[in-house]
């Protein structure tokens, strides 16, 4: 720009080109971190020493005409004009651009907590419903029995396992929803340590065996019997428990397996599949439709044909497992199909990041 300012001293009109070098100028401070003031306050400091330099010059040739001096004043003022407006002009410009990313970004943000918080607020309303169906069932059952003295020990025995269920049914989702609780108030800890995550899934796999025999459902493991990692056992325990469980309980028949092994240096996957009906669409994408249970209104005359079981607590369950994912900084991939079954794979990392 100063070559500029000497053509134009010698009357060689560059205006165009000031323009171009002063959005270069301001372009090149934009990336370098440079705020506002402190592009002005350099383009002061340079104004300021073409003017001393001016003052020097004229005190050494004081002979120069006046005329001369005032038109190089002329000269120098146009051309700071024309260095600051284009510096500051693509800086601003830049400003803007980068603001306005920022409030897409902004909007971007509000509108996910908008719809966590929606699929939050709908999750705690089934899981309500689903609470309220069980009382109900226990409700039933309960006014069931005042009545049943007369009542055969096999039917009595029927009334009771129908509350004993929902009573198991109702801490089991109680107890989910702590769980959650404590994942969205940041108040779960990781103990990351070496762990053979081979024993850890086999032993895991062999304990819901018996399960699965009394579901009629064939529990597969798949993987090497030791596989060296650094994860918090008690959480990669936690994910696994809650995959395995919802796979069985909604696997009419068929199969259900859990699969690991190492993908290479840095990671490794553990996934869990089954045979059952899929996942619906809006569990998947993390919106949860209603379960499927009893309403408070149930009958005392179908609790014994009736399972209360049917779906319920799936989408809590995986909520549970997407926060616990997002603890251990794994990636969750769902791959399910209707009427096929659903595929969980989880990938961790094998050295966990400090």
């Amino acid at each position: 720009m100063l070559n500029v300012l000497q053509q134009q001293l010698q009357h060689q009109d560059k205006a165009a080109q000031v323009d171009r070098l002063a959005a270069e100028h301001g372009l090149l401070r934009w990336h370098k971190g440079y705020a506002l003031a402190e592009l002005l306050a350099e383009m002061h400091h340079l104004d300021q020493m073409m003017l001393a330099e001016l003052r020097t010059f004229w005190q050494l040739y004081p002979s120069t005409d006046c005329p001369i001096i005032t038109q190089a004043y002329e000269h120098i003022s146009k051309f700071a004009s024309q260095i600051n407006i284009g510096s500051v002009s693509q800086f601003t410009d830049l400003q803007r651009a980068a603001a306005a990313s920022r409030v897409k970004v902004l909007e971007k943000a509000m509108t996910e907590l908008q719809e966590v918080g929606q699929q939050r607020a709908q999750l705690l309303q089934h899981s309500s419903h689903d609470l309220r169906g069980s009382f109900g069932a226990i409700q039933g059952a309960a006014s069931l029995l005042e009545f049943m003295m007369d009542d055969s020990q096999q039917e009595r025995e029927e009334v009771l396992d129908i509350l004993l269920r929902n009573l198991t049914m109702c801490r089991s989702l109680v107890t989910q929803l702590m769980d959650l609780a404590r994942l969205e108030a940041g108040q779960e800890a990781l103990h990351i340590q070496p762990l053979d995550a081979g024993q850890l899934l086999t032993s895991l796999v062999a304990g819901y065996q018996p399960l699965a025999a009394e579901r009629g459902l064939l529990l597969k493991a798949d993987g090497p019997a030791s596989l060296p990692v650094e994860c918090d056992p008690v959480q990669l325990q936690r994910i696994i428990q809650n995959l395995v469980l919802n796979a069985l309980k909604h696997t009419p028949t068929g199969w259900v397996s859990v699969c690991w092994r190492q993908e290479n240096d840095n990671s490794w996957v553990v996934s869990v599949q089954d045979s059952g009906p899929g996942l619906p669409t809006a569990i998947q994408a993390g919106s949860f439709p209603p379960s499927v249970g009893p309403s408070p209104e149930t009958t005392a005359s179908a609790l014994s044909s009736r399972s209360v079981f049917a779906h319920q607590g799936e989408g809590l369950g995986l909520s549970i497992v997407k926060g616990l994912c997002g603890l251990l900084r794994a990636s969750l991939e769902i791959d399910s199909r209707p009427g096929e079954g659903t595929l969980f794979r989880i990938r961790l990392s094998v050295q966990a990041n400090p």
